[in-house]
């Protein structure tokens, strides 16, 4: 085989490999266990993802504005997940929507406040996070 056609025939591997393991599902239990989570705007927390006596997933989702809530929602589709989880702030009742993939071994995504629709606080843009398991 010639030089350019192995050449070829690898970099058409490389790429198609690398669609493959980014596609990859994410499975909860490679989560459970205690993450840190920093917010690109310096604020902190925690995800503990853990399972529930009858084996659905659980989180518990810790910030400093936020406080510390069981999520009341989590949903993992494809290589994505989704939890989502009440706040109060100052009174205000909301809920916060974490959206994350699995990248290099962090959890890489946004976290999106929305407030009770009324209570006079405009909507603001999802802020990048991300989560690494705890030593």
């Amino acid at each position: 085989m010639k030089p350019a056609m192995r050449w070829l025939l690898s970099a058409v591997l490389a790429v198609t490999t690398a669609s493959v393991v980014a596609q990859a599902p994410l499975n909860f239990n490679d989560l459970v266990g205690v993450w840190n989570l920093t917010y690109e705007d310096g604020q902190t927390g925690t995800f503990t993802f853990s399972k529930n006596p009858d084996g659905t997933p659980k989180v518990v989702v810790s910030t400093i504005q936020g406080g510390e809530s069981v999520a009341k929602e989590v949903v993992i589709k494809g290589d994505t997940i989704t939890i989502t989880r009440e706040i109060s702030v100052q009174g205000l009742a909301g809920s916060v929507v974490y959206t994350a993939k699995l990248v290099e071994g962090a959890l890489k995504g946004t976290g999106d406040v929305k407030f009770a629709e009324g209570a006079g606080v405009p909507a603001g843009a999802p802020t990048p996070f991300t989560a690494t398991r705890a030593k």
